[in-house]
């Protein structure tokens, strides 16, 4: 018989290993001294470690290890378990491949002293229930005001409703000359309310974004940002864009808002 320490260097794996291998019955050893606590292995367990250390390379968990070698599974289930393998190192290739277009990205945009200050990361964004309010525009100039008008409307309903606000504010921008403009604020559900061209509606979520976050108010930057990053990166935008004002209650170089493109999903 081999220790456990001969063991352990025949097949690289450590001591610590092949205790915790015993103490979850996936190879326990024939013969522990009484006295000594010291773990031997008869030459048959070094054959089965190898088939466990072959089935964990391609990534197979150690509970479908110990039902593959213990209740003598067929051909058929381990193909089936090795195919979920591939599937998930397909995935994993594919995401190590777009994180490496971002790093790449992010290196280019490092050359432009302008987009250094503008960290995008993609994600989804959930459903929210908000009350909203939205006006036809023939352009961009007319957003400002617009604005001005949309939110005292929105925060005079929300205080009739008793509704404490709570950050963050959401306009929303979707297509190009009209512009439809939403302004949005976050209510808890079960609010309803339906006046004054003011209503309760879901705010659906998105399934890909392209975000940054900007301190103070200068919007052009960081969407001229957004978009360098999207051209980059060879993604493609859908037609919608969202502003989440997380903090405006100081002046506006201290706003903190997180900007948002909406990308086309991937196949």
């Amino acid at each position: 018989m081999f220790g456990i320490g001969t063991v352990a260097r025949l097949t690289g794996v450590s001591p610590r290993t092949l205790r915790y291998y015993d103490d979850i019955g996936l190879l326990s050893p024939d013969w522990i001294d009484p006295s000594t606590g010291y773990r031997w292995y008869e030459p048959q367990r070094i054959h089965r470690l190898h088939r466990i250390l072959a089935l964990r390379d391609l990534g197979v968990r150690l509970i479908e290890i110990s039902r593959l070698l213990d209740q003598d599974v067929g051909v058929d289930e381990l193909r089936r378990i090795l195919m979920v393998q591939r599937a998930k190192a397909h995935d994993q290739l594919a995401e190590a491949a777009e994180r490496l277009d971002r790093v790449e990205t992010r290196i280019a945009h490092l050359e432009e002293q302008t987009m250094v200050n503008y960290d995008v990361i993609v994600k989804s964004t959930d459903a929210r229930w908000v009350v909203a309010a939205s006006e036809q525009l023939a352009g961009l100039d007319e957003i400002g005001a617009a604005q001005g008008r949309l939110w005292p409307r929105l925060h005079t309903i929300l205080d009739s409703l008793g509704v404490e606000f709570v950050p963050p504010s959401i306009a929303v921008e979707r297509g190009r000359e009209p512009i439809e403009l939403t302004a949005a604020l976050v209510v808890p559900d079960g609010v309803s309310c339906n006046v004054d061209g003011v209503s309760t509606v879901e705010l659906p979520g998105l399934e890909r974004v392209a975000a940054t976050v900007i301190r103070g108010d200068d919007f052009d930057a960081g969407f001229a940002a957004l978009h360098a990053w999207i051209a980059e990166s060879g993604e493609h935008e859908i037609g919608e864009l969202r502003e989440l004002y997380l903090d405006c209650d100081g002046p506006r170089e201290t706003w903190v808002v997180e900007l948002q493109l909406a990308l086309a999903t991937q196949d």
